[in-house]
C-alpha cells in the first residue's frame, strides 16, 4: 500500500538539497559543493520511491540502481539521459577527493546537472501527489 507521507519526507530532504544547490549557483560557488547538493536532491528523490512503495530503502550513494527502480515505478522518468547521472554519481562518488583522476565540474555541468534534478524532484513530486500512481 503506497505511503504518502514517508515519501514526502524524502522529498521534503530533496527539495532542501535543490534549493541549497539554487543558492550556490546563484552565488557562483565551488562546482564540486553544488555538484554534491545536485547528487544529494538526487538520490533522495529516488529513495522517495522507495518510500512510497513501502520498499526497503537501499544505503546507496550510487544513482543508477535507485534511478533504475524508480523509472520503472515513474514512466515519465524514462527518458532521464543515464550518462547525465553516471557523471553526477561519478562526481559524489569518486571525483570530490583529490587524487590523480580529480576534475572540477564546469558551470555548464553544473546547469544541465541542475535542471536535471529540477526534473526528477517535480516528476517524483507529482506522482507521489497522483492517487492513481
Amino acid at each position: 500500500m503506497p505511503n504518502q507521507t514517508y515519501s514526502l519526507e524524502w522529498l521534503n530532504f530533496a527539495n532542501r538539497h535543490l534549493l541549497t544547490a539554487k543558492l550556490l549557483i546563484r552565488e557562483n560557488h565551488f562546482t564540486d559543493s553544488i555538484v554534491i547538493e545536485i547528487q544529494q536532491a538526487i538520490e533522495k528523490s529516488l529513495k522517495a520511491t522507495y518510500a512510497y512503495w513501502g520498499d526497503p530503502i537501499p544505503k546507496t550513494h550510487s544513482l543508477m540502481p535507485l534511478f533504475r527502480y524508480t523509472s520503472e515505478k515513474i514512466y515519465e522518468l524514462k527518458n532521464v539521459d543515464e550518462d547525465e547521472l553516471l557523471s553526477i554519481s561519478d562526481y559524489y562518488e569518486t571525483d570530490r577527493y583529490p587524487g590523480p583522476k580529480y576534475l572540477l565540474p564546469t558551470r555548464n555541468e553544473v546547469e544541465r546537472f541542475y535542471l536535471l534534478a529540477e526534473y526528477i524532484y517535480q516528476t517524483i513530486y507529482n506522482a507521489a501527489n497522483n492517487p492513481l500512481l
